[in-house]
């Protein structure tokens, strides 16, 4: 059986070689490849070092003088030969910031890819489409589903029926294209309902789930986010949710820049935290998880960033690295093991029967934290993560998958 997880390992190493990054550069960003088992992420006897992830420049060296499984490099043609959609559903309350999820490769106007743009429109059966790429590579629908920060009970069915009445995505399937959905952070699980309702027949749904080959979690909330619990917290090591929604209702200019500029934002926060939490997290899954679609390849890969690798001083003006260090230290004492909002083993594809072993495929993790693997800029600040490397070699892994 093939060891995935060591494929993609290779492959995002030689992307970044091919780029010109040294080995003492790529060891910043990448982890050695392992196994679930020999990790002890939580708990009493939790692991207290990188040891079992650390990969050394010598190491690397090594890897590379080796010869390479495939033309990892060569292989300019990648995004062309495969005639599938990748179906992107971005993070937890995207609709207030102003880049996207995966940002580099959907507003980028050399894209290889051809990108669109999926939005709400005035009524619930038109949705409204915004091209942003006419590459001829691999289709990418960039779904901006409503009140991303609400409670997941509101967006279910709008984001059924926007992906339903989509013209570009039924057009494509109808020229042969399948499907592949990719769900990051918040969009993890909306992406697992999502196709667990269809395979229950919650939904009229007449092609999607027929044409869709598989999912991947990217830093998925999949399990639950400690951050979460502790800012629903009564006692908050960050700060309180609801204090933060009342201080935002009474100065409304602060509210705005803080993303909760209106009412509804307000209103959905606190609900939306709580899709975010462990409770309400295991409590769905355990409903949702016996009905996930059998017949779909799922993948999941994390993030984990040592607390020394934050960018955190004032004179690197990085504010993105200084907010997530602070949002790392309350995942910290459970597990060393974090992306600053989510814990490894909550990124994981929860295991069910009706699923094979070998279709629940964890791809390891990269060396940088939750907003590193999808922005440039969250809200201020520069990450240099190698992300269009990144996803080279995670395609390039998922597509030799499927």
């Amino acid at each position: 059986m093939t060891d995935w997880a060591q494929r993609f390992s290779e492959y995002f190493i030689r992307h970044l070689a091919a780029q010109g990054f040294s080995a003492e550069q790529i060891a910043q960003w990448a982890w050695k490849p392992y196994r679930l088992d020999e990790l002890r992420i939580t708990g009493a006897g939790r692991d207290l070092d990188y040891s079992k992830l650390e990969l050394s420049p010598t190491e690397i060296r090594e890897r590379l003088a080796l010869a390479s499984t495939a033309g990892v490099a060569a292989n300019q043609d990648l995004y062309h030969k495969q005639k599938i959609v990748l179906v992107m559903l971005p993070g937890f309350t995207h609709e207030t910031l102003k880049n996207f999820s995966w940002h580099e490769s959907i507003e980028r106007k050399d894209s290889p890819h051809h990108v669109v743009m999926l939005k709400p429109g005035p009524t619930s059966d038109a949705p409204e489409e915004q091209v942003y790429a006419c590459g001829d590579g691999l289709k990418l629908l960039y779904v901006k589903y409503p009140r991303s920060n609400a409670a997941m009970r509101h967006i279910n069915e709008p984001l059924f029926e926007m992906l339903h009445n989509s013209p570009s995505l039924r057009g494509w399937v109808d020229e042969g294209y399948k499907l592949f959905f990719i769900g990051y952070s918040y969009g993890s699980p909306l992406a697992l309902e999502l196709l667990a309702d269809l395979h229950a027949g919650r939904f009229a749904d007449s092609f999607i789930l027929k044409n869709t080959r598989g999912f991947l979690g990217l830093c998925g909330d999949i399990g639950g986010s400690y951050l979460a619990d502790d800012l629903l917290s009564p006692k908050p090591k960050l700060f309180s949710i609801h204090k933060v929604i009342d201080f935002c209702s009474r100065h409304p200019l602060i509210g705005k820049l803080a993303g909760l500029g209106t009412p509804q934002l307000r209103e959905d926060m606190a609900d939306g935290i709580g899709s975010l939490a462990h409770e309400e997290r295991q409590s769905r899954m355990r409903d949702y998880a016996p009905k996930l679609p059998p017949q779909l390849k799922y993948f999941s890969i994390g993030a984990v960033l040592p607390l020394k690798d934050y960018k955190r001083h004032w004179w690197q003006f990085n504010l993105d690295d200084y907010a997530m260090y602070r949002q790392a230290l309350v995942s910290e004492p459970v597990s060393i093991y974090n992306d600053g909002q989510v814990v490894l083993s909550d990124n994981l594809v929860p295991k069910v029967p009706q699923i094979a072993a070998q279709n629940n495929i964890h791809l390891g993790a990269v060396r940088t934290h939750h907003w590193g693997v999808s922005y440039k800029t969250f809200n201020l600040g520069n990450n240099d993560f190698p992300r269009l490397a990144f996803y080279r070699a995670l395609m390039q892994t998922i597509f030799e998958a499927l």
